[in-house]
C-alpha cells in the first residue's frame, strides 16, 4: 500500500501576494512620514532658536533680580536690555508691566517675545519677597 503525503510545506501564491501588499502599505505609510518629519525640520530649529533666545534673555532678567532685588526690574517698562539679543532673522521684545494679586501691588509680569523665522513668547509673575 502506497501513502501518498499532503503535507503543505512553504506559503502559497495568495499568501505571499497579501504579504507583500500589506508591506508596501506599511513602507509607503513610514516613508510619508519621515517626508513631512524632514519637511518640517527647519521650521522646528527656528522654533528652538527663539526659545533659546528668549530663556536667555528671561534668565538674565530674573538673574538682575536676585541680585539686586525687584526694584532693578522697572515696571512699566518695554524697553529691551542690551544683554537679550537675538540671531538675525528674529526680533525681540521685552515688557515688564506691575500686577496686582489680592490688593498687593508688589508683583511685576515679565513677558519676553521673540518673533520672526520662530516664533515664541516666555511669561514669568516676579514678587517682592
Amino acid at each position: 500500500m502506497i501513502k501518498f503525503r499532503s503535507a503543505a510545506y512553504g506559503f502559497t501564491l495568495i499568501e505571499l501576494i497579501l504579504f507583500i501588499v500589506i508591506m508596501g502599505i506599511l513602507g509607503s505609510t513610514i516613508l510619508l512620514s519621515f517626508v513631512t518629519a524632514l519637511q518640517k525640520l527647519p521650521q522646528t530649529h527656528q522654533i528652538y532658536i527663539a526659545d533659546q533666545a528668549a530663556q536667555r534673555c528671561m534668565e538674565w532678567i530674573l538673574g538682575q533680580r536676585k541680585m539686586n532685588g525687584l526694584s532693578s526690574v522697572a515696571c512699566p517698562s518695554s524697553t529691551t536690555p542690551a544683554f537679550c539679543t537675538v540671531p538675525s532673522g528674529f526680533t525681540m521684545s521685552v515688557n515688564i508691566s506691575c500686577t496686582t494679586l489680592s490688593s498687593d501691588s508688589t508683583y511685576e509680569t515679565v513677558t519676553v517675545t521673540v518673533g520672526g523665522a520662530g516664533s515664541t513668547t516666555l511669561s514669568a509673575l516676579l514678587g517682592a519677597y
